[in-house]
């Protein structure tokens, strides 16, 4: 009876031993944490937690870019401080000097069938005075105009020109001379209509052949829009 209780004393001692071993237990096993174990015993390798590895540094915000100034506006009939060689021209440099801007009336704006639209509510003649300096313009009759535009104080386009219209209205722009050529000192006057809100009128008239962004116009050439 004794020796009975003693057997089985011994096997379950010998499973005791048998699940410590595998829970590992003992002092003979690998080394707590160990990797080289795991992979002899066939085990997944566990990654580092993230709080052992280091965050990555966020990347400086960009700073916003400085806004840019309109340089000093320009009175009526003073010229631009440079010469323009405007491409519509086909060659010569000249002198730019906005002269006038008439606001037009609501039966300009009918007659001369600028209604419906999308382009505004109120009619502006804007006359632009062009004196030729230097060379020879390839085009004696170019659209030098074409480089004059209506912005707000931020820089954009606040009235447009009538990309096609059916005439000159009567007390607005008149009907433009016809040139054979340009003589070195000569000056003429160019009219166009531009067409705008009476509620958000233009800031600035800018002439500026190169422009391409708000910024560029804002550096350039600029006339104070008034009008009479």
């Amino acid at each position: 009876m004794r020796r009975r209780s003693t057997a089985l004393h011994g096997v379950l001692v010998t499973a005791l031993g048998l699940v410590l071993t595998a829970c590992g237990g003992g002092g003979g096993g690998e080394p707590e944490g160990s990797t080289d174990g795991a992979a002899r015993g066939g085990g997944v390798t566990a990654s580092p937690s993230p709080s052992a590895t280091s965050s990555p540094s966020p990347s400086p915000s960009p700073s916003p870019s400085p806004s840019v100034e309109w340089s000093p506006a320009l009175s009526m009939g003073q010229p631009a401080p440079e010469l323009y060689e405007p491409a519509t021209s086909g060659g010569g440099t000249f002198q730019v000097a906005v002269q006038k801007i008439v606001k037009g009336t609501p039966a300009q704006m009918e007659e001369g069938y600028y209604e419906g639209k999308g382009l505004g509510d109120t009619p502006y003649f804007v006359y632009v005075t062009y004196t030729l300096k230097d060379g020879t313009p390839a085009h004696a009759n170019s659209d030098l105009n074409a480089n004059a535009v209506a912005l707000d104080e931020s820089g954009q386009e606040a009235a447009k020109r009538p990309t096609v219209h059916t005439g000159y209205v009567e007390g607005g722009c008149p009907v433009a001379d016809i040139y054979l050529g340009w003589d070195v000192g000569e000056s003429r006057t160019l009219c166009s209509v531009y067409i705008g809100d009476a509620s958000d009128q233009p800031a600035r008239l800018a002439w500026n052949p190169e422009a391409e962004t708000p910024e560029d116009y804002k550096q350039g050439a600029s006339w104070e829009w008034t009008t009479q």
